[in-house]
């Protein structure tokens, strides 16, 4: 496949290399450093938000409404392999290779998908490992992020036609080039919102995992097109086609005040908890992750402005008003409708321990280095991810980085 360089001679424009017209070793590619950026910041946020989002829950994920610092992340991993497969599909001079290309990069993402968040890893610091398939996570981050790749990815490949042609000045100039992918966008959104507004949820029941009673709960349902946590169309389909054991089993919404007297931090349930706060929910299930392509299909938008158009004024012209469009749009939502992976290095680290399991490298670094200096908990593991885990990685990535190693999914 072409590989996408910096051109020499015009710093602000995108060439492509032609495989096999020299004998000499061709020069490595150039990476497109914004997106290398967007892509750490990307990384050093989710680690921000998964680590101390627990002691400070306004940067955590909403318990259902809202929109925290945490609910960013999802979008941002989605927009930039968007951004990327329109970098990497720039020429398909075989289209068929380009395929297996995806297809194997999609069962990649599935493979760790399901090794770190199918059950594997149970609790590192209680050192469980292990898989049993009657309870195993189908659905995940990484999972729904190979749905979002397949799909965009392989409309990029068949809607070859419109790569080599350059747009008109217009600004729907690119709208216009890549119609077919816009028009995907709005069938994902329209499939997306006929089946939140007109499937039927029916009353269900569920038996409550984390406690020793065997007893059924039921939860009333019984409606239509309704968005709260219980009888929303996204868990009813989830419920149906997953099943209940293979659904999260901690969900955000537990940490909703119709839960808990300790909202928005996590607490017990309160004594009138309705019995949804109970109940598992897949927060990456089969319904939103089809609407996740669209996100996708935004970054693989902006890629192509990215290869199309010459110079930085035309690129961010296009980009902000393209931005300040979604702005609105996500606004008139807003007011209209009211709108958990384990770390392999820390597991890891966790499975070593002296004289008892919760007394670990990890531990000890939080409590005594961090946690006591500080005398305060939220604080010292604020300070914790943000210099052991985010500024330490982010040295580490710096370091591989100039000696060449990268590791790609």
């Amino acid at each position: 496949m072409a590989e996408i360089e910096a051109d020499t001679n015009h710093q602000h424009q995108l060439t492509v290399s032609a495989p096999g017209v020299a004998d000499e070793k061709p020069p490595r590619a150039k990476r497109v450093a914004s997106l290398d950026v967007f892509r750490g910041l990307t990384v050093a946020l989710m680690i921000l938000v998964d680590d101390a989002g627990g002691k400070w829950p306004m940067i955590g994920h909403a318990p259902w409404n809202g929109c925290n610092l945490a609910d960013f992340v999802m979008p941002f991993f989605l927009f930039i392999v968007g951004m990327a497969i329109a970098l990497a599909l720039k020429r398909v001079p075989n289209r068929l290779m380009a395929i297996r290309k995806v297809i194997l990069r999609t069962l990649q993402l599935l493979f760790w998908g399901l090794l770190l968040q199918g059950g594997f890893s149970h609790a590192p610091d209680e050192l469980t490992y292990g898989v049993d398939m009657k309870e195993i996570r189908w659905c995940g981050i990484l999972q729904r992020i190979a749905l979002a790749y397949l799909v965009v990815a392989l409309v990029e490949i068949f809607s070859t036609d419109a790569q080599g042609k350059d747009p008109e000045s217009s600004w729907l100039s690119l709208f216009k080039l890549y119609s077919w992918h816009w028009l995907v966008g709005v069938c994902v959104l329209i499939v997306y919102l006929a089946v939140i507004y007109g499937t039927h949820v029916p009353d269900w029941k569920f038996t409550d995992q984390n406690s020793n009673s065997t007893v059924e709960i039921t939860v009333a349902c019984g409606v239509t097109g309704k968005l709260d946590p219980p009888c929303n169309a996204v868990g009813y389909i989830d419920r149906v086609v997953l099943g209940l054991h293979h659904m999260y089993q901690y969900p955000e919404w537990r940490r909703s005040k119709a839960c808990t007297d300790n909202s928005p931090y996590e607490g017990p349930f309160r004594n009138d908890a309705p019995s949804w706060c109970y109940a598992p929910f897949e927060p990456e299930g089969i319904l939103s992750s089809i609407s996740a392509i669209l996100s996708t299909i935004i970054g693989l938008h902006f890629g192509h402005v990215l290869i199309h158009l010459e110079g930085h004024s035309a690129r961010m012209k296009h980009w902000s008003l393209m931005g300040f469009a979604l702005l609105i749009l996500g606004i008139i939502l807003h007011f209209t409708h009211g709108g958990n992976s384990q770390g392999i290095f820390a597991g890891f680290i966790n499975g070593w321990y002296y004289d008892d399991p919760s007394n670990t490298l990890i531990q000890w670094i939080q409590e005594h280095i961090f946690i006591d200096v500080w005398h305060s908990t939220r604080v010292g593991i604020l300070l914790y991810v943000l210099f052991a885990e985010i500024l330490f990685w982010g040295v580490v990535a710096g370091i591989l980085h100039q000696l060449g190693i990268y590791w790609k999914l």
